[in-house]
């Protein structure tokens, strides 16, 4: 008899999934990426995934997580880079940083925010990683309200900013501003609009 996994073993595994599911997704999509397929391209059982996911909406759920995370991970670590840089500077690699990750991974970008639909919840473990997400722009805004250099409040002025850079994702990725002059500029003018629209006017 085998001897069970451990907990960490058992996390390696589903993590090792995960991973796999994550690139089935961007080669196929999401009507691509089954448990079944996801069986066959990480060489294992057709009851493998079962007994790590309840079922496909369950690993989306899990693929959403991962993908935040991973968003997440860039953006803190482009805004850990420019600590010393002041706080709109952090702002502005974070939103490079985000905008990078969202048209470089478009498929798995799309299934991080997919629409939820008025019967669907938000699991917990994904609201988690929404807010995590969130607060690594969210402590230079706060902070920057705090000693008087914005004028909009930080929850406010997060949601701004979220929405712009997701709007110029979705523009560009659905094909929307097509050539990359274009982009380029609407992205640098973006950048200045969020870096300074919202300054007290002494700064």
């Amino acid at each position: 008899m085998s001897k069970p996994l451990s907990d960490d073993e058992i996390d390696h595994r589903r993590s090792t999934l995960v991973a796999c599911a994550i690139t089935l997704l961007e080669e196929n999509g999401v009507d691509g990426l089954t448990l079944r397929k996801l069986a066959e391209a990480a060489g294992v059982s057709r009851q493998t995934p079962y007994l790590y996911f309840k079922d496909k909406s369950d690993l989306l759920d899990a693929v959403r997580i991962a993908g935040l995370t991973r968003l997440t991970q860039a953006t803190t670590a482009a805004v850990n880079q420019s600590e010393h840089d002041g706080y709109i500077e952090q702002l502005r690699v974070a939103g490079e940083a985000y905008v990078r990750f969202g048209l470089d991974h478009p498929t798995l970008y799309r299934m991080i925010y997919k629409p939820t639909k008025p019967e669907e919840t938000v699991s917990a473990e994904l609201q988690r990683a929404l807010d995590t997400n969130s607060s690594v722009t969210a402590a230079p805004m706060k902070a920057a309200f705090e000693d008087g250099i914005l004028v909009m409040p930080p929850e406010r002025l997060n949601q701004v900013f979220w929405a712009s850079l997701h709007g110029l994702i979705s523009l560009r990725n659905e094909g929307l501003i097509g050539d990359d002059e274009t982009f380029g500029q609407t992205l640098e003018d973006l950048e200045i609009i969020l870096a300074t629209g919202f300054l007290k006017s002494s700064h």
